[in-house]
């Protein structure tokens, strides 16, 4: 494997770790959903909002393709190979994979918490715990993302966002 390659397979296992939230070595829908759980949280959007159960739905859906790809021994839940499998094959970077255009949308919505349909600065920073960013570099990278500098993300600017967060 490559030096990249080896990088990349890193900050997947240390993604997986981060998520495996009570350390039993393996990422169950629990742990899948306590992020957007926790952002939820963060935003103080209750979990039976209509933008909070879409969220809630698309990673369901999300969740149960990642157990398509990568969940060898059908066991409901994916070691860190298993994961690092999953987000490793062609499949996953598939624009067709069920719950990945959902997700994004679903994440964009909740983030639009004025919903006028772009995500200002103040809203992509009330979010930056969640992207696991200090508000310093959170408010760059928004800079960056921001690529029409009008400070306000787009859907498109969010989508590239996203697309960039899940290939570097």
């Amino acid at each position: 494997m490559t030096t990249t390659g080896n990088n990349a397979h890193a900050a997947i296992v240390e993604e997986f770790q981060r998520m495996d939230a009570n350390g039993d070595g393996i990422v169950d829908l629990a742990d899948f959903l306590r992020a957007p759980r926790k952002l939820l949280a963060t935003l103080d959007i209750p979990e039976d909002a209509p933008k909070a159960q879409a969220l809630m739905r698309a990673n369901e859906t999300q969740w149960a393709s990642f157990l398509s790809l990568g969940d060898a021994d059908g066991d409901g839940a994916l070691t860190s190979d298993e994961y690092v499998t999953t987000r490793t094959s062609p499949e996953f970077r598939s624009p067709n994979r069920p719950g990945k255009g959902e997700v994004c949308q679903s994440l964009f919505a909740v983030l639009d918490g004025d919903d006028d349909g772009t995500i200002n600065q103040a809203e992509f920073l009330r979010a930056a715990d969640f992207l696991c960013m200090p508000a310093a570099e959170a408010s760059t990278y928004f800079a960056t993302l921001d690529s029409d500098s009008d400070g306000q993300l787009s859907d498109k600017e969010f989508l590239k966002a996203v697309k960039r967060f899940y290939t570097s």
